[in-house]
This record gives C-alpha cells, structure tokens and sequence, in this order.
C-alpha cells in the first residue's frame, strides 16, 4: 500500500538518495552513517520495544546505509532481535565511546522525559544529551511525549538542556506546550507516535495465531477480547470490576485472552484478575517481541487496553477499542484518533465497562471505517522525524565536504 507524503518531504528523501550517489561517485564508496539511539530500551517494555523497532524500521526504509548503536539494557538481545549496534546503557565509557563515534544522538521515543515514575530517571536521559553535547554532536528529540515533569529543578534541566538540540518533535500538541512553559524557545515540530508508522500489511495473522497454539489457546473461532493491564497503585475495586467484566463477557461467550506488554509485572496482574474469575481465561506468559505483539493483537476482534502501546498496535491493525486511562498519554492517544470516551482507572464500574463493550462491539464495522479514514494520514506524519534525521544527516555530509 502506498500513501501519499508532502513534497516536501519526498524531497528530502530524494535529497538523501542524490547524497548517497554523490557519495559513491566521489569517493568511490558511501560514507556510512552512525546513529546513536537512546530510550528504555531492554527492560522487555513491549510498547518501548515497539517504539524502538518503529524507528529503525522508519530509518532503513529512508536510508539503507545507516549503522545505528542502540543504549541498551540488555545490549547481547537488543544488537540480535534489530540488527543493530548495542551497548550497555549503564557503563558511561560505553556511551560515551558510542556517542563520539556517531554523527547524530537520537534520544526518543517515548516518555523519557517525565519524573512521575521516578524523579531521577529523567536525570539520566538529559545526562545523555549532555554528553552528546560535551562532544559536539548534533542531538535529535524523536517524537517523545512530554512529562508530566512535576519537579522544579527537573522542569528547569528539561528547559535548559532542550534549548541546547538541534530539532525537537513530539508526539501530540500537549507535549509541545509543556516543552514552552518549561523554557523552550527551539522550534517543536508535532508528528505522532514512531508505532503509528507501522502498515497493517505488514503483520501476519497466521503468526499471531501459532503463538496463541503454542500458549494451548485453541478455541479461536470465536469472538476474543485481547486485554492489556499493568499495575497500577489504585483502589482494588477498580481492578476488582474488570474482573467481575470479564467474567460476565467470558459467560456471554468471549474467549479472554491477557496479553503482556511489560513482562513479567503485566503477567503477575493478568494473573490476579484471571484468580478473581470464575468463567475461564487464558494469560499468556511469554517474552514477546514487538512483532509478535503486534501479530496477537491481530488475532484478536476487540482490544481493552491500559498500556499505550495497546491502543496505538490496535489503532495500527485497525482493532476497535477501549482504553482504561491511568495517564494522561492515554487520554492523549485516544483524542488524536477522535475517540476520546476512556474509562478512568480510579473509578471503574462493573456495568460501565460492560456497557462500553457492548456499544463498541455493536457499532465496530463504523470503529474499523473510522480507523481506516483516520491512521493512514497518521502513518504519514509518523514518518516525518525519520525523514528530518535523513535531512540532517545529509546537511552534515555537505558540510565535511
């Protein structure tokens, strides 16, 4: 399937290609580029994982020649399952060796930049771009969403070290305005989530069911509700009424399937909902892949999730939705594809997110219509910093010569 980009940016593009050819004209062989990347990545965080295979993904389709070095927290499984450059993302000798030998530090997707899991873990991501700074290279903010950053010294570092960049984009419009009212005066482009880029062509079903055969889930002809919790510090009756949800719909006939994104910690509260059941479910206990993510959620008919990357693989797969909010990423997410009804995690009823299912599940033929209007110009926007980065790439090779 092919779909429509700006001029612009199928200038660019072009741009690159000429480059590259200039290159092997010149002097005889193109000048690999070096790309250092930097998020959470290797902590078997499905939806970071997908983010990081979105990037390169979006990268190689635009520039075959680039070399990308990924910080990693388990460098050995990050360099096999991408085909990249990996490096321990805790040794700073490592990534300040990685760094110094790269042309350009990408430092994104995700929420890096936030301090409401921990206040200090920003400190680290910012520390990067330091580095990156101290050596002269140019650093790239790729599609990141914004904070919340609740703390003042980490709002004035943020305001601080942003204004240092060479580009910044963001994943939605709020994002950018918390980056102004934290100091920074660079131009911030909007562009979505990298996940949004991936093409629906690309997962296969056939795979996604295999996986769902060797977890011993068999009865797949019916109708399978794919569910993604995570843990969550809220009153047990929120999660008490998702069970006693999903033990009515497994009794009017949904097959309930829990699909982890954050292994193990999505799998242990997947297993505290399916104890709370009395009708049968199933929780599937593997270490998936971001592909293999993608290709079970392409198995299933109707996805409740509470992880982002939940709901943007649905919306990518064009999967109706329910979205159980505990951030406000989530609301975000759920108002850019216009369908902003969410069910808030700390009050959650049993009959509210049934009625919800229920209305979904009636009206999904005008959901997956809705969908199919509204993701392809998303996959378009998507691509945008992956298109930016070639641009810079290509100014600094102009530059050497």
């Amino acid at each position: 399937m092919h779909h429509a980009v700006s001029p612009k940016a199928d200038a660019n593009s072009k741009e690159s290609d000429v480059l590259l050819w200039f290159n092997i004209v010149w002097r005889g062989f193109p000048i690999m580029k070096k790309i250092t990347l930097s998020g959470y990545y290797g902590f078997d965080n499905a939806g970071d994982e997908a983010v990081l295979y979105a990037i390169i993904n979006s990268l190689r389709k635009l520039r075959a020649d680039i070399q990308i070095t990924v910080l990693s927290n388990n460098p050995a499984h990050t360099a096999q399952l991408y085909n990249v450059n990996a490096v321990n993302r805790w040794k700073i000798a490592e990534v300040y060796r990685a760094i110094r030998k790269s042309d350009l530090l990408i430092s994104g997707g995700g929420s890096l930049l936030q301090d409401v899991t921990s206040k200090n873990s920003i400190l680290y991501y910012l520390g990067v771009i330091g580095i990156a700074k101290f050596l002269k290279k140019p650093v790239f903010i790729y599609s990141q969403g914004i904070g919340p950053v609740n703390y003042k010294r980490n709002r004035l570092l943020v305001g601080k070290m942003l204004n240092k960049v060479h580009a910044i984009t963001v994943r939605d419009p709020q994002s950018r305005q918390d980056l102004i009212d934290m100091g920074v005066k660079k131009e911030i482009t909007v562009s979505v989530d990298p996940v949004l880029a991936i093409e629906p062509e690309d997962v296969e079903i056939s795979h996604g069911r295999e996986l769902l055969a060797s977890a011993n889930v068999n009865n797949i002809d019916g109708k399978i509700l794919g569910i993604s919790l995570r843990p969550w510090a809220t009153d047990e009756n929120n999660f008490q009424a998702i069970a006693q949800a999903c033990d009515t719909l497994a009794q009017q006939g949904w097959q309930i399937i829990f699909i982890p994104m954050h292994f193990p910690s999505d799998v242990q509260i997947a297993e505290k909902i399916q104890s709370l059941m009395r009708n049968p479910s199933h929780v599937l206990k593997e270490n998936y892949t971001p592909y293999q993510t993608l290709c079970l959620y392409k198995t299933v008919d109707l996805v409740m999730g509470m992880r982002l990357h939940s709901l943007i693989m649905a919306a990518v797969l064009e999967k109706p939705m329910i979205a159980i909010s505990y951030d406000p990423k989530v609301d975000r997410f759920m108002e850019l594809i216009n369908r902003p009804e969410i069910l808030p995690i700390d009050n959650l009823k049993t009959q509210q997110i049934l009625d919800l299912v229920q209305n979904t599940w009636e009206n999904r033929d005008g959901f997956v219509k809705h969908l199919k209007k509204t993701i392809p110009p998303l996959r378009t926007q998507a691509l945008i910093p992956a298109r930016m980065v070639v641009e810079i790439l290509g100014q600094d090779f102009l530059k050497r010569n």
